[in-house]
């Protein structure tokens, strides 16, 4: 029997998050470092006396209704509410009774900030309210990627979740899920959404099969092959001519993959160098836009006016093909704002923030 405190209305916030370095890696699994913004999904939950859930999506004014009676079934493949209450229930756990849950955020959709991702994260955590049941921020990351990603067979990392669960600058060793909060402190971002659609789930699929097949040509050249120790240079010394795309592509995920190493041993001082900061978000783009092919003309505008403006360093965010650029500054986010949104795109001013938090409304 539920007590009355877990039966009275409260309210979830989980945000949204940037990827700093390892873009296309936690899938691979190689590491990551990413983190939370101030931008997030809401979910208020309101007790019922049946055993009804009432779902109102307020910012696309639609709606979902659905018995907790029997497994849940979905209307579309990525019906993330739904799905987090099958991935609980089979956990065994489940609501006493039914709900009203109002879900609204300030995380533009489609934009590579991991709006999905949130309301996933924010939904596993109601629903443990709700169950009045508790669980880590890590293991909420993890169930949050079995409703987003596994659920649906999707090509996805925890990276999105584990950054929105836990809050902060984190590194995932994605191998064995250590996660690592990192105490340097960053100023400000601007993201720079260019409104162009994405396919993030499709090319997800086509940039990790690829790679995966051209990680198994390298294995039968290196025997010793390791994704995670093995160096480049041993890599590009097995070519005899110019590399195919295929192979670029993994060559460009092991950068990557060197990369993130070297801003894990910056990011792990609290004093932080923002030039040096900047030059290795710029040299992450330049592999994710000349190796990946994931950025577009109107992205490259959006960060040429950043730069114009003062932007220490730009990147793509998220996977890519469309969505939203990142600019990192130190005093000058309004002028690369208004830069931004004169090349196009819509600007938004983020910071740092913290992981899913609950709060008790009565």
């Amino acid at each position: 029997m539920l007590d009355q405190d877990v039966r009275s209305e409260f309210k979830v916030v989980a945000p949204g998050r940037v990827c700093l370095f390892g873009e296309h890696s936690d899938y691979l699994e190689l590491d990551i470092i990413a983190a939370a913004i101030n931008m997030s999904i809401e979910i208020i939950a309101q007790p019922r006396d049946d055993n009804t859930i009432f779902v109102s999506y307020r910012d696309l004014d639609t709606s979902d209704e659905f018995s907790l009676d029997d497994e849940i079934q979905y209307r579309t493949q990525r019906d993330y509410i739904r799905s987090a209450f099958n991935v609980m229930a089979r956990r065994g756990i489940s609501p006493m009774q039914g709900w009203n849950l109002q879900v609204r955020g300030t995380i533009p959709i489609a934009a590579g900030l991991s709006s999905s991702s949130a309301m996933a994260v924010g939904a596993i955590k109601a629903i443990l309210e709700m169950s009045g049941e508790n669980m880590s921020p890590q293991e909420v990351a993890l169930r949050a990627y079995d409703a987003e990603v596994a659920e649906f067979g999707e090509s996805g990392g925890t990276m999105d979740h584990y950054a929105s669960s836990i809050g902060g600058i984190i590194h995932v060793n994605t191998l064995d899920h250590k996660v690592t909060t990192l105490p340097a402190k960053l100023d400000t971002f601007v993201i720079g959404d260019s409104g162009e659609k994405k396919d993030t789930v499709g090319d997800l699929r086509y940039i990790r099969t690829t790679v995966e097949e051209e990680y198994k040509k390298i294995g039968k050249q290196i025997e010793s092959f390791d994704r995670r120790l093995t160096s480049i240079s041993l890599v590009s010394e097995l070519r005899q001519s110019e590399p195919s795309k295929e192979r670029r592509m993994a060559e460009a995920t092991l950068r990557n993959r060197d990369l993130t190493k070297r801003a894990f041993r910056l990011l792990s001082e609290p004093s932080l160098e923002g030039i040096e900061f900047g030059k290795m978000l710029t040299e992450h783009h330049e592999i994710l836009r000349d190796e990946l092919e994931r950025s577009t003309s109107k992205i490259e505008r959006l960060i040429t006016a950043a730069y114009d403006a003062g932007a220490l360093g730009c990147k793509i965010n998220g996977s890519g093909g469309g969505g939203s650029m990142m600019a990192y500054t130190e005093g000058d986010e309004h002028g690369v704002a208004s830069a931004v949104e004169r090349a196009g795109g819509i600007a938004y001013i983020v910071k740092v923030g913290s992981g899913a938090t609950l709060i008790k409304m009565n």
